[in-house]
């Protein structure tokens, strides 16, 4: 019978020196073990591919959200067949993880390795955003956790501005204060599946697969990772500072209960606005005009929690 195949994809910058060694040394023995280290911002979605076409049985994307949403997005370019086969993992060690805090994975190897030898993979539900191009047509971008708009995306771009060696926490910290004293709600328009139409004044528009983001604010808690939903929340004409009143609750991924905050649950939208950039997984994406629709049961995924499974 053929050795069981992991294929580790890390970040070339964010990972220890020491864990390709420590990975060898783990599951070298009792697996066929290949090691990729990223050089470039879409290496690790090309690596990605290429391993589950080629055949192998467990992705592990080992550094932050960026590098899991590479992983996705290079899995989901493959053969069906060959996506049916691999199971995607992951090894947190970025500026944020919030994907993984729906998982109920850590940074721990001998986590990883357990998960592995017992077989806990779940599906899980993708989010597909599909993007206008111009002259090259539409445009696909996969989602494990959340693509959002307004201040998220506005934070975002200023972390990429900020030191790389800035704890995580830290970076998000600070650019959600530097962000909070400049930022203006944005006009934007939702079509949703029923046909309703929502327009207003948004400081945030989130749609949610995962519960995290922003290194730890549950923008989402009713989100779940395998109901066949996306969960929108809109923060409406709020100001910056009411934003910051809503942190204490965001942090304990609890419902603001806030008249300016709405939360529904959909399985497709529209979003239209102007001057709206949008934020996939803490990568910036595009802008809007974009569509969002939820794919049930897309990705075979290595979790410590189950189906429906409530984390805090």
């Amino acid at each position: 019978m053929d050795q069981t195949r992991l294929v580790f994809i890390l970040h070339g910058q964010r990972c220890p020196r020491s864990l390709p060694n420590r990975l060898l040394e783990k599951f070298g023995q009792c697996f066929q073990v290949d090691i990729h280290i990223t050089t470039s911002a879409v290496s690790a979605e090309e690596m990605a591919l290429a391993a589950v076409s080629q055949g192998c049985d467990f992705l592990i994307a080992v550094g932050g959200d960026g590098t899991i949403h590479e992983v996705i997005n290079g899995v989901m370019r493959a053969p069906a067949a060959a996506r049916e086969r691999v199971a995607v993992g992951a090894l947190p060690f970025g500026t944020g993880n919030d994907f993984v805090r729906s998982l109920g994975v850590s940074d721990s190897v001998e986590q990883l390795d357990g998960l592995i030898r017992a077989g806990q993979v779940r599906r899980i539900d993708l989010g597909r955003l599909t993007l206008a191009a111009g002259q090259e047509g539409e445009r696909v971008v996969w989602f494990g956790n959340i693509a959002s708009l307004g201040i998220s995306s506005a934070i975002v771009e200023q972390v990429k501005r900020l030191p790389r060696w800035l704890p995580a926490s830290v970076a998000f910290y600070w650019s959600i204060v530097l962000t909070l004293l400049r930022y203006r709600p944005r006009r934007m328009r939702l079509l949703l599946e029923n046909g309703e139409v929502i327009s207003g004044d948004f400081i945030s528009l989130c749609v949610a697969n995962g519960r995290y983001f922003g290194s730890g604010l549950g923008i989402a808690p009713m989100a779940r990772l395998d109901d066949g939903l996306l969960e929108v929340v809109m923060i409406a004409n709020a100001g910056s500072w009411d934003f910051v009143r809503f942190l204490p609750t965001l942090r304990k991924a609890q419902p603001v209960l806030d008249e300016r905050v709405r939360y529904l649950s959909v399985r497709s939208l529209s979003i239209e606005g102007q001057a709206c950039p949008l934020e996939v997984d803490g990568e910036l994406a595009g802008h809007a005009p974009a569509r969002i629709e939820v794919v049930p049961q897309a990705l075979r995924c290595l979790s410590a929690l189950g189906p429906q499974s409530v984390e805090h």
